[in-house]
């Protein structure tokens, strides 16, 4: 299995002109980057003032840090994790009792509800039992029974999670049921990072949180952020260019977390419907303005495949997606096409490129 970190910083390249000294413009450039939510997280802001570009880098990786203690669902050792974690303690008392959180995991549970529905099922934070069933987020993996999975499939239904905006509770009504943000946190973290940038009046900036890349802004000499969309096959490779700006791109693909037995590879990427890897797509991207919709959006898309991805994806407002098939088939949604510049690396078919 390839490391988690290594793979994230290989996520997404830029074409930013990072460090370029700019004559028409007085701005400087802050760059910072840390180790938080299990993965590389970089940060460069623009600002004329040394002060303020430094403090929007601290507050801004404090914000991640903020949302890691609330949303980690693994205590740590020696350290009462609880205290801090609402997913800990809304999963220790499943079936139990209803648990009152902070205002920022209502927020995400209500978003991830709602994507739930919208998409049938085919986002769920009550994946836990089966991500733990699979060994994702331990230390060994292992490919389980068809036996074990139906039975811990059972644990797995969003409808079972029971909120309470006016007391500000999340209730999991079934023991042994557990929810995980893996697949909400970095966009959610993202977003909130944003907000404190822009609070202390940046207008540039970019963020890669473990390949959530948001781009605030344009570049400073007003140019649009270039963003590369990776290759799922080759390291270090690339499909596409995305040019963009206060835009939010977010990659998810079965090379990102996986191992190997007998052969075959097994993405953390699984279908709550079935409990197993859905195996249709190698990648898919999404853009659009909320790196939180973004990062919820990558899950239900990949699990629904190209054309009923695409057709999900079209019903949503600002939303785009490029999908990469296991046969190397790729699409995009039509609202991508002034913005999308694809590499003719590899041997990709695009399917509905002008």
């Amino acid at each position: 299995m390839k490391r988690w970190s290594l793979v994230i910083i290989l996520l997404f390249v830029f074409f930013a002109c990072a460090g370029c000294k700019l004559k028409s413009t007085p701005l400087k450039e802050f760059t910072k980057e840390k180790f938080l939510m299990d993965t590389l997280i970089q940060i460069t802001v623009y600002s004329e003032d040394e002060q303020k570009g430094k403090e929007a880098l601290d507050k801004a990786f404090a914000e991640f840090k903020r949302i890691s203690n609330l949303t980690n669902r693994f205590p740590k050792n020696g350290e009462n994790t609880s205290a801090s974690s609402d997913v800990i303690r809304i999963n220790e008392n499943a079936g139990i009792k209803p648990v009152r959180v902070s205002t920022d995991t209502l927020d995400i549970v209500q978003r991830s509800l709602y994507y739930a529905q919208l998409s049938g099922g085919s986002f769920d934070i009550t994946i836990g039992p089966i991500m733990d069933l699979w060994g994702f987020g331990k230390n060994e993996q292992h490919v389980p029974s068809d036996e074990q999975i139906q039975k811990t499939l059972s644990l797995v239904d969003y409808r079972k999670v029971i909120v309470d905006p006016n007391q500000g509770t999340v209730y999991l009504q079934e023991p042994g049921m557990s929810l995980d943000f893996g697949g909400v946190a970095k966009g959610y973290a993202t977003e909130e990072a944003v907000k404190v940038i822009e609070g202390l009046g940046i207008k540039h900036a970019i963020i890669n949180a473990g390949g959530n890349v948001y781009a605030l802004g344009t570049k400073p000499d007003g140019s649009l952020w270039r963003v590369g969309v990776r290759d799922p096959r080759v390291e270090n490779g690339l499909i596409a260019v995305l040019s963009v700006k206060d835009t939010s791109i977010v990659t998810s693909g079965d090379n990102e977390r996986y191992f190997e037995e007998g052969g075959v590879r097994y993405s953390h990427l699984i279908d709550p419907s079935t409990g197993k890897q859905a195996r249709a797509l190698m990648q898919t991207t999404v853009v659009t303005k909320s790196p939180t919709d973004a990062d919820i959006l990558n899950k239900p898309l990949f699990m629904l495949g190209s054309q009923r991805g695409m057709s999900f994806a079209n019903g949503l407002k600002d939303v785009g997606a490029i999908f990469v098939s296991a046969d190397k088939q790729v699409t995009f949604s039509d609202n991508l096409t002034n913005q999308l510049e694809f590499t003719g690396d590899g041997d990709y078919r695009i399917l509905n490129h002008k």
